[in-house]
């Protein structure tokens, strides 16, 4: 099967943190995550491709989950930067 390449930008910062978050949780690949997650929206629903994209944007994160994947984002960047700084 040929595949087609997309170059998507403007993706709103939940959007991103959820499918990085969800990335590194799977232990897949960025890429590998979101044709998963648009395959399974585009094959699991009744609803035509177009007719909504709300599920993309962040509306089934719930402001639980976002914060605390917001709040795992910043320890894992405060993480880095000291080991950063450590290693240096």
């Amino acid at each position: 099967m040929k595949t087609i390449q997309y170059t998507i930008r403007n993706i709103p910062r939940p959007v991103d943190r959820y499918l990085r978050k969800l990335a590194q949780l799977s232990g897949k690949s960025l890429n590998q995550v979101i044709v998963e997650e648009l395959s399974e929206k585009v094959t699991g629903s009744s609803t035509p491709v177009g007719n909504s994209l709300d599920w993309f944007i962040g509306s089934g994160i719930d402001d639980v989950t976002l914060h605390a994947l917001e709040q795992e984002d910043k320890t894992q960047k405060e993480l880095a930067s000291k080991e950063l700084h450590d290693a240096s």
